[in-house]
């Protein structure tokens, strides 16, 4: 069998306007065939970027496959069988913040991007306080999540228009509330500033 990547398949590359905190299969063969599917059938024309949250992951094997993946889907549609193998081709590329800061950091200053997805286990929104915000990176996700919004906020200085719209996928009772206060604490921690927090607030849904 041929190894699956760009020179075996075709990928098609498209902005990249998604970070995806996560590289687990329910995000890749759930959450990135809808954007697979989105891209096909509407103008929604986007790729996303995976980051692996943990120091050990996966982001290595799916660069090795140039982050190309099939999905498998079964059951019924419409009372007819279906089984049907579909190449996903959304993610571009997959950093490793522990190894890769430096591109993960300038993530936030790509002006394209506009959303933020996770799933990062149901521990994965926590707040831990000895974070600090010049490590590289920050070890919670909602640390890494602040220092990179920080850094869009500085890079576009403050404009209200560069804001993420957030989709935590963790499953968790009120995930997204979770994950505001806990950005919250880190905004408090790190002083960070009520600009910063009226950003945040204001511009990130």
């Amino acid at each position: 069998m041929k190894a699956l990547n760009k020179e075996t398949a075709n990928k098609t590359v498209r902005p990249e306007r998604i970070i995806q905190f996560g590289e687990g299969n329910f995000l890749r063969a759930f959450v990135d065939w809808i954007i697979y599917n989105m891209d096909q059938k509407t103008d929604f024309n986007s790729s996303v970027v995976v980051v692996q949250p943990i120091d050990k992951g996966m982001v290595d094997m799916l660069n090795a496959q140039d982050c190309l993946y099939h999905v498998n889907l079964q059951g019924l549609d419409k009372g007819e069988t279906v089984n049907s193998l579909t190449m996903i081709d959304v993610i571009s590329r997959a950093l490793n913040p522990y190894t890769q800061n430096a591109e993960f950091m300038k993530l936030a200053e790509q002006p394209e991007m506009r959303f933020v997805i996770s799933n990062t286990t149901e521990a994965g929104i926590a707040f831990d306080p000895s974070c600090k915000l010049e490590d590289a990176p920050a070890s919670s996700y909602p640390g890494k999540l602040t220092q990179l919004l920080y850094h869009r906020y500085k890079t576009f200085n403050g404009d209200m228009s560069k804001g993420l719209i957030i989709f935590p996928c963790e499953l968790i009772f009120l995930n997204g509330h979770k994950l505001k206060e806990t950005i919250y604490q880190y905004i408090e921690l790190w002083n960070l500033g009520d600009d910063f927090k009226n950003w945040f607030e204001k511009a990130c849904g």
